[in-house]
């Protein structure tokens, strides 16, 4: 009987260990999925909460504008971080950020409608100003934020 008791035992022990050995072996590779899951899961809904229309366009002597309304459900940061391709129709490029329009092509951007917090809020305009001569023809431009949600639109001067 005792022997029973033991080989009952040893089992059990044997048992156990094997458990542990699999849960130790799987639990990492769970964590990580869902790690990556709820990552995933916050990129998409940020994704979904953001959203702009490119409104208006306008141009003087010296430079191009372009109006664009945040349309989303969430305040939109990083602006300096927004990628601005323009240019003519089928001859655009990716313009480079610059504050103070110190080189052509440039952009800066302000915010039309700002309740004085400086960032781009759901329902506020942001007015980008190209640092660009104007001739006549057809433009496209396209607005592409840090997250890859973009506008696009293409006019004529």
């Amino acid at each position: 009987m005792s022997e029973s008791a033991i080989s009952v035992s040893i089992i059990t022990i044997a048992c156990v260990i094997c458990a542990a050995m699999v849960i130790s072996a799987i639990y990492p590779a769970v964590s990580r999925a869902i790690s990556s899951f709820v990552m995933s899961s916050s990129e998409l809904s940020e994704r979904i909460e953001t959203s702009i229309e490119i409104i208006a366009e306008a141009n003087d002597t010296t430079y191009f504008y372009i109006w664009v309304k945040n349309t989303g459900s969430t305040s939109i940061a990083a602006i300096e971080n927004t990628d601005v391709f323009f240019g003519e129709t089928n001859n655009f490029r990716r313009i480079p950020y610059d504050a103070a329009l110190s080189t052509s092509p440039s952009w800066n951007y302000s915010i039309e409608n700002d309740d004085g917090d400086g960032r781009w809020d759901t329902k506020e305009t942001l007015k980008i100003t190209i640092n660009q001569t104007p001739s006549s023809g057809d433009y496209y431009v396209k607005i592409v934020l840090y997250n890859a949600v973009s506008d696009e639109d293409e006019f004529s001067i």
